[in-house]
């Protein structure tokens, strides 16, 4: 039986008790906007696929008030004055944006190399 247990973290509400679900983590905890978005759909959600939150309320997690979204174009749903900069994907050659202050960071470590998605960015073997 799923718990309906309800914990607040940074405003996201998070539900116990799916261990079965594919988005669910190793201890069966689950965002309630993504359970929400997974149960309108009838799947579970994919790598990239982020849910907004339409009106910006993180706890009104109503089937009409989210929005599925990929990562590169979750900021654009934001209107706050973030400067976002074309790149070309390294893999797959596709133009996405991300945050200047992102990208920055980034090079400022040495980065090279700019994904559009987990799918076309590296893949990590071993210990980390």
């Amino acid at each position: 039986m799923q718990s309906q247990r309800k914990k607040q973290n940074f405003e996201y509400r998070q539900l116990c008790g799916y261990r079965n679900h594919p988005n669910s983590n190793v201890n069966g905890v689950i965002l309630e906007h993504r359970l929400v978005m997974s149960k309108k759909l009838g799947r579970a959600l994919k790598n990239g696929e982020i849910v907004h939150h339409i009106d910006g309320n993180f706890t009104n997690n109503s089937p009409e008030n989210l929005q599925l979204t990929t990562r590169s174009d979750h900021p654009s749903k934001h209107k706050t004055g973030i400067t976002m900069v074309p790149l070309k994907c390294s893999k797959c050659g596709k133009e996405f944006y991300r945050e200047i202050r992102q990208v920055n960071t980034k090079i400022k470590y040495g980065q090279k190399n700019f994904y559009c998605s987990p799918e076309c960015g590296p893949r990590f073997v071993g210990n980390q």
